[in-house]
């Protein structure tokens, strides 16, 4: 199946073929066919950061993916061939690569990358490849792809009005069956709205959600298969899990009870949040936050789009576990998400037909900023301005941002420590705020992802020198539980060692030269200074020997090298 791949030198690797063909034959295949010709392989940012999140999420169907990402870089990191671009961004990453000679870009169809190919206009004329399960693609470009396998259209069960007749109805003490003849006895009821109600069930942790007369349509009935054939169980996503019918007919679905009080009721500004977590630092916060965007970047990795994203659709327990809840109208592949809430919104898709249309990444990209900004200002909306117009909406369509990078006035941000907050935030994350929402530029989820978890890393190393960064409300009146800013006394042979690796890494050294080519992809890479070298991955505290040069090749034995190489690399964060 991999045959032709020999032609090329280098392969450039999107992260959705270790997801979604980690542990098969076909990757088992292209790994061999890979190391068989001592083929280069470039790897984006994004490629380990979505590694990290597989990670995080612990999901068990994930368990060979992960596993394969192991071999995958024991196979290839004793040779030099694993290389990474330290570029997040998706144009970033094809400019950094696009001199690459003789090389082929492999992906799947339904991968973020892939996906992102589609939103954007690229000059590129790298050969591209989709894997399938029913075999590859071959594309000479983008534009061919574009052309030759365009994204289907919205699927037709989103213009269908009719709804599903049910002449039966299901509460308290009714028994539900799934589609497997599992039995369930609905309990107390937990929640109702105006779609239907949630009970509680006889199984732990389990609960069911019967929708009301004239609520389930054909495409919300497609969409809930489509969820449950997913099969993410990972903690923390409130998504339909199986099929409920009572007397033989459609009534709701089952899915795991979130834990918490909703997010938008302890981020609702001072008094809401100390109230809750009297005893969190600012880390608490960007935990939160990153918690967040894992599990959004989690459903993007599935082709699912949030569609809905606000403060009230999660649950907060602490700082480390969130819940996302109300899962049921997000959109997967062209089933679109029928809702959505204008204020966490893109402006141009204002006055549109939710359900007429499929979202794109890009769309859910202004809503994930919305998420940051509000987060890490404890609930505040980006555009809520002192003395200025009479509706948010005006602000909003304005881009009425008051904050500003200088700091030069404050007038008319709200009153409450929000000005403190805003100049105690790292550079990078206020430039991407700034972009957003003052200069309506846009920024791929996975780039807030990587710039909050860089902010973490500044907090837990007290790179940040004013002990006021570390408050959730800097600079205000209120108990704050005290943080040590200076680096405990265990730590600092550490951080002596991190210097002395430091200042060895900035000393002048020979650059490697490859022999397939000279002229090394432009960017910044990992453990690199000079933009024009090359970084593998490699972990800096191992001090073995390099290898003796050797064709690369498969190695199924484990050794104590080859575990310290993969900890070092993608043993979690």
């Amino acid at each position: 199946m991999f045959e032709d791949l020999t032609q090329y030198d280098s392969l450039i690797l999107d992260y959705s073929v270790m997801r979604e063909f980690g542990g098969t034959r076909f990757f088992d295949e292209m790994t061999r066919t890979v190391c068989t010709a001592e083929m280069d392989v470039y790897v984006s940012k994004t490629f380990k950061l979505l590694h990290y999140c597989m990670l995080h999420q612990a999901d068990r169907k994930d368990a060979a993916a992960i596993g394969s990402m192991k071999t995958f870089c024991a196979q290839l990191l004793p040779y030099k061939k694993l290389h990474l671009v330290q570029y997040a961004s998706t144009v970033a990453f094809l400019d950094s690569v696009k001199d690459i000679p003789n090389a082929v870009i492999l992906t799947t169809k339904n991968g973020i990358f892939t996906r992102r190919l589609y939103e954007h206009t690229f000059e590129l004329d790298i050969p591209i490849w989709v894997l399938t399960p029913e075999g590859i693609y071959m594309f000479s470009s983008i534009e061919a792809m574009k052309e030759e396998l365009p994204l289907p259209e919205v699927s037709p069960l989103a213009s269908q009005k009719k709804f599903l007749d049910l002449p039966v109805n299901c509460s308290f003490g009714d028994k539900v069956r799934t589609e497997k003849d599992e039995v369930y006895e609905l309990s107390n009821r937990l929640s109702g709205g105006a779609e239907g109600m949630v009970f509680l069930t006889d199984k732990r942790n389990s609960v069911a959600k019967i929708y009301h007369k004239n609520i389930i349509t054909p495409l919300r009935w497609a969409k809930l298969k489509k969820i449950c054939q997913l099969g993410i169980t990972a903690s923390g996503f409130c998504l339909p899990q199986n099929l409920i019918f009572f007397k033989g007919y459609p009534v709701g679905y089952m899915m795991p009870m979130g834990k918490g009080v909703p997010l938008g009721t302890v981020f609702d500004g001072p008094d809401a949040i100390l109230e809750a977590f009297p005893d969190w630092t600012r880390i608490d916060v960007v935990n939160t936050l990153i918690c967040l965007l894992e599990k959004y970047l989690y459903l993007h990795i599935h082709n699912c789009i949030a569609g809905d994203i606000q403060l009230k659709n999660a649950l907060i327990n602490n700082s480390t576990s969130v819940f996302l809840i109300d899962m049921d109208s997000i959109q997967i592949a062209n089933l679109p998400c029928p809702v959505g809430t204008e204020e966490f919104t893109d402006p141009d898709l204002w006055g549109k037909d939710f359900a007429g249309f499929v979202r794109t990444l890009h769309d859910e990209d202004y809503s994930i900023a919305m998420l940051v900004f509000s987060v890490l200002f404890c609930g505040l909306h980006p555009y809520a301005t002192r003395n200025g117009a009479e509706t948010l909406r005006e602000e909003i369509l304005g881009r009425n941002f008051p904050y500003d990078m200088e700091d030069r006035s404050d007038e008319h941000i709200p009153k409450g420590g929000y000005n403190y907050i805003w100049a105690h935030i790292p550079e990078r994350l206020k430039q991407m705020l700034y972009d957003t929402f003052k200069l309506g530029k846009s920024y791929e989820t996975i780039e807030w992802y990587d710039a909050v978890i860089e902010y973490k890393e500044d907090l837990l190393n007290r790179r940040i020198k004013d002990p006021e960064a570390y408050k959730v409300f800097p600079n205000m009146p209120y108990d704050q539980k005290e943080t040590d800013i200076t680096v405990p006394d265990k730590e600092v042979e550490a951080a002596r060692r991190r210097e002395e690796l430091e200042k060895k890494r900035m000393e002048p050294k020979p650059e490697y030269v490859r022999p397939q080519f000279n002229n090394a992809p432009k960017g910044t890479y990992s453990g690199a200074r000079n933009i024009n070298s090359v970084a593998y991955f490699k972990n800096s505290s191992m001090e073995d020997p390099e290898p003796e040069p050797q064709p690369a090749a498969v190695h199924e034995e484990d050794t104590p090298r080859k575990r310290g190489l993969l900890g070092g690399l993608f043993g979690g964060k």
